[in-house]
């Protein structure tokens, strides 16, 4: 069974889309990583042909990561609280949050956590993290 960290936070423009394409490139030498692009925007899988070895899905498989055949599986998410975070958080091993130490950035990512502290309560296994992208 794959593990899946899932990248999310409500705010654009911190990372998230950098971060996960950059954790599937580092992996992908060791493991069979596949890299979900849930944001309707579709950043990620729009350049999917300059990364021809890596495996980068549409947001149209989300219902399929929990069996997809891989040992890793990396989500992208929307800048905005989808209805879908839920349903990825109930299912992710790891929910990582890369943020900026903006005021405005600390401030959004309230409600980022306060929904990976309701999935937890469903899924105890859920584990979570903060990464500072301040350069």
């Amino acid at each position: 069974m794959a593990k899946i960290i899932t990248v999310a936070h409500q705010k654009g423009g911190v990372g998230k889309s950098t971060m996960a394409l950059n954790l599937a490139l580092c992996f992908q030498d060791q493991l069979r990583v596949a890299l979900v692009d849930s944001d309707l925007q579709g950043s990620i899988y729009h350049i999917k042909d300059d990364f021809p070895g890596l495996a980068i899905l549409s947001s149209e498989r989300i219902s399929d990561i929990p069996h997809l055949n891989f040992d890793l599986v990396i989500v992208d998410t929307p800048p905005y609280l989808s209805n879908k975070l839920n349903e990825l958080f109930q299912f992710s091993d790891f929910v990582l949050v890369p943020t900026k130490a903006g005021f405005f950035d600390v401030m959004a990512i309230r409600s980022t956590l306060a929904l990976i502290k309701f999935s937890q309560a469903k899924n105890t296994q859920l584990k979570a993290g903060i990464v500072d992208k301040t350069q």
